[in-house]
């Protein structure tokens, strides 16, 4: 049984959820801002940095066997997910982090979780070529929202760490 596009996208939801509860919320916020880091650097340098590889000849990576088994999606999956994990890791804040109390901190909690696995997940289906985006969301109904809004994957985790800065300076 091969697994779909939904399993993979549910257990990858399940696991950032878990990630979230056990690291807490600023860690959680480090890895939102890895993630608008890794999409800049992606997008950036993802085209000049497979086009040096190409272009450089060594007896480990030849160049014939780069532009012929990596693409312009590798790369820039490559270059977001170590940009994402080198901030997530050793990056940190000093927060006035608000949790609120009770249902409220919970609730807060599990936005910031599943904001960062809709916007990183999103992401990485955005790099995909738009034949084989099509492909995919025919397929899944989870895919389809990730990749049809987009804009607001960007937008909604700024607007939430907006509201809850707002909210602990009031408390």
């Amino acid at each position: 049984m091969v697994p779909t596009w939904d399993l993979v996208l549910l257990v990858f939801l399940g696991a950032s959820l878990v990630y979230g509860f056990l690291m807490g919320q600023e860690k959680v916020i480090i890895t939102l801002l890895g993630a608008y880091v890794g999409l800049v650097v992606a997008n950036q340098w993802a085209a000049s940095a497979l086009g040096f590889l190409a272009g450089q000849s060594s007896s480990v990576l030849s160049s014939e066997w780069i532009s012929g088994n990596v693409s312009v999606f590798t790369a820039k999956v490559i270059l977001f997910t170590v940009t994402l994990l080198i901030i997530a890791m050793c990056g940190g804040l000093v927060t006035h982090s608000f949790m609120g109390s009770g249902l409220m901190g919970l609730f807060i909690q599990l936005s910031y979780s599943f904001l960062s696995a809709a916007l990183i997940a999103s992401s990485i289906l955005q790099f995909l070529p738009e034949d084989t985006k099509n492909q995919i969301t025919e397929g899944s109904f989870i895919t389809a929202p990730l990749i049809n809004y987009y804009s607001w994957w960007l937008v909604l985790p700024v607007l939430l760490i907006a509201l809850t800065g707002f909210l602990a300076r009031k408390e």
